[in-house]
């Protein structure tokens, strides 16, 4: 059986590696280095990352030559170097507020005393009362 990373990897060269980073990018670069800075793609030899800000986008090209063989050491990637860029965040876009689905019938209370099941007369009167 082929493991779904394998597949990827195949069709989408070096998806398994920046996968590994990403999962260990907080080991490799620090908590809070990587509350800041996300890995996003390994293209080549060079880790492209974004960043939330241009200050620690700087941060990252000072520290690359750290951060490099940190990269080699816990996730067992070969990195050449690594290119930071800045990028705002996007929050998603707001969905529209649904109508419930199920409101209260509107049924007439005589109707339900006609009802000659008893069980169900009770069932519907509650459903009624809500």
């Amino acid at each position: 059986m082929q493991r779904i990373s394998d597949i990827l990897d195949r069709k989408y060269k070096g998806f398994s590696r920046i996968i590994k980073v990403r999962n260990l990018w907080t080991e490799i670069a620090g908590e809070v280095l990587a509350s800041h800075s996300e890995p996003v793609q390994i293209k080549g030899k060079t880790l492209w990352v974004l960043c939330d800000s241009p200050a620690w986008v700087q941060q990252v090209d000072i520290l690359s030559l750290t951060l490099i063989p940190r990269i080699r050491q816990v996730a067992g990637t070969k990195i050449e170097s690594i290119e930071a860029r800045f990028a705002v965040k996007r929050d998603p876009v707001p969905r529209k507020k649904t109508k419930k689905a199920f409101a209260r019938p509107d049924i007439d209370p005589a109707d339900v005393e006609r009802i000659p099941n008893p069980d169900l007369r009770n069932a519907v009167k509650k459903l009624i009362k809500g």
